[in-house]
């Protein structure tokens, strides 16, 4: 039985991309018009939450990214 790759948010990458922009988790949740809990539940490290499309492109667009720097905060696993 083969196992689906999920697309997941690097922790590390994304901490530390905020702390150099002087941003929290609750700014980027603020700025993608979401809850920060589902900010959260993506970067825990005990039980990672895969991460969507549509979340994909509102993080990127909210940390000021372009689709080329999707290596920058997200991993497959």
């Amino acid at each position: 039985m083969s196992q689906k790759s999920k697309v997941l948010v690097n922790k590390n990458a994304l901490l530390s991309f905020l702390s150099k922009n002087d941003m929290s988790v609750i700014d980027l949740a603020r700025s993608m018009n979401v809850a920060p809990s589902t900010i959260y539940r993506a970067i825990d490290d005990k039980n990672p939450k895969g991460v969507g499309g549509e979340t994909i492109a509102n993080m990127l667009r909210a940390l000021g990214l372009k689709e080329k720097d999707f290596q920058k905060v997200f991993i497959f696993n």
